[in-house]
Parts: C-alpha cells; sequence; structure tokens
C-alpha cells in the first residue's frame, strides 16, 4: 500500500476502537439504510493535498487532509455530535505520528453540516491534516 493508504487505514482503525462510535466506514452509506444502533457513524473520506517542492533529506514533505464526516441519530443531536467531535479528536491526539506514520496530524476545524437530512439526522465534519514525507519511491 501506499503511505497515503496506510494513513487512512490507521485512521480508520483508531475511530473503530472508540467504544462510542458504532460505526466506521470508508464508502458513503444511504444513512436512513442504516439502524439506529449503527450511530454515530462516521465516513473517512481523503480530501486535498499538498506537496512542498524543498525537500528535506531527499523526501518532499506532504499534508493530507482528511474528512471526517459524522453523523448521529436522536432528540439530543448537537450533544452527541459534540460528544463524537471530542471522543474522536482525543483518540487521534493520542498518537499524532499515527504509528510513526506522519510526523505530525491534528484537528484543523469542525464543522456542523447537513447533508440532506433533517431529524433525527445531525451531521458534521472534522477536517484531519497529516504532515508526512513523501517519498516519489514509495508514494
Amino acid at each position: 500500500m501506499s503511505i497515503r493508504a496506510d494513513i487512512v487505514a490507521k485512521v480508520v482503525s483508531d475511530i473503530d476502537a472508540i467504544t462510542g462510535i458504532k460505526t466506521v466506514t470508508r464508502e458513503p452509506k444511504e444513512i436512513t439504510e442504516l439502524s439506529p444502533a449503527s450511530f454515530p457513524h462516521v465516513l473517512v473520506e481523503t480530501a486535498n493535498e499538498t506537496r512542498e517542492h524543498a525537500q528535506l533529506e531527499g523526501r518532499r514533505v506532504a499534508e493530507l487532509d482528511i474528512l471526517l464526516n459524522v453523523v448521529v441519530h436522536g432528540n439530543n443531536r448537537d450533544s452527541a455530535r459534540n460528544t463524537a467531535f471530542e471522543q474522536i479528536e482525543e483518540k487521534l491526539q493520542a498518537d499524532p505520528s499515527l504509528g510513526d506514520l506522519c510526523y505530525d496530524s491534528y484537528v484543523t476545524e469542525v464543522r456542523i453540516r447537513e447533508i440532506a437530512q433533517s431529524a433525527p439526522y445531525g451531521s458534521g465534519a472534522m477536517i484531519y491534516r497529516v504532515r508526512y514525507f513523501y517519498d516519489r519511491e514509495n508514494p
């Protein structure tokens, strides 16, 4: 696998280990087809990536944004969404090197967004930035 794929797989694995998060996927699901027991649900998607031309020890510096789409279900959507955000950020902050796959990672933004759902669903997104070294020999 590529370093990008390894990084995203580690993020998915870390989020999946959170007891309060019920389902994690890399592929979009029809939210209305998930049972209430499937929430909070997290869809992990790669987003923008920048690569610097400058090199450090023969390696290029890259920044990958990972979009963590969080969907909750129930009457206390705001509270459930905030709890999910906190649990995810706490888990990912515990190992900012993602098992030595990168040299830094952190949440850059949290947004509340509705993606064509209404009550009882609530959604939001976190942008998780990962800084790593890109090697042309091992993309």
